[in-house]
């Protein structure tokens, strides 16, 4: 939402501190990148349930990350447990337009991947969970056809879709991973 400022899950220094988060992000993301999936997994899983607990915002996504490393790995079981928890969780706390547009990439995502059962999986537990169009609440945000996001954060390596980032004004959105403030080029 615009203008809305979302305080990082990471920040109880007590057990970890940003830049250790920063670090095992980056290193999650470029293992994805050069197909390390079982070590990137193992990392994601860390990150979303230390964020779980401390009841942050961003543990879906880092769910969502894990189950897809899971998935890549052939691992498909586990995988869809974790995007189920994900999508739970963002059901469960009402934030139903990170509902609608995480799932809405994640069938995509599995369609491509030929894993067809587990993208209509997603799709029925998005859409049955959905609120009437009239009790959604409405976001803010630029013009579609106007943005031009980098295609990873240059924080944690995270894929950025414009349409999964909070806008924090008409040209900066917030990487959904990390928190860090990512311009509109």
């Amino acid at each position: 939402m615009l203008g809305r400022r979302i305080f990082s899950p990471f920040q109880d220094h007590r057990t970890e501190n940003m830049d250790d988060v920063s670090h095992l992000l980056k290193r999650a993301n470029a293992l994805v990148a050069n197909g390390d999936f079982a070590g990137a997994a193992i990392i994601f899983e860390q990150l979303a349930r230390n964020a779980e607990a401390r009841q942050g915002l961003r543990a879906p996504f880092l769910f969502i990350q894990a189950g897809l490393a899971r998935i890549l790995l052939g691992q498909k079981t586990p995988g869809m447990v974790h995007i189920k928890h994900a999508l739970t969780t963002l059901i469960e706390s009402g934030r139903f337009i990170q509902l609608y547009r995480l799932g809405t990439h994640l069938v995509r995502e599995l369609k491509a991947r030929g894993l067809v059962k587990e993208a209509q999986e997603v799709a029925a537990l998005v859409h049955s969970n959905m609120p009437a169009i009239s009790e959604m609440p409405t976001e803010r945000g630029p013009n579609p056809a106007l943005i031009s996001l980098p295609s990873h954060c240059s924080s944690c390596g995270g894929p950025l879709r414009a349409d999964e980032v909070e806008w924090l004004n008409p040209s900066t959105g917030e990487c959904p991973y990390c928190g860090s403030p990512v311009k509109n080029r």
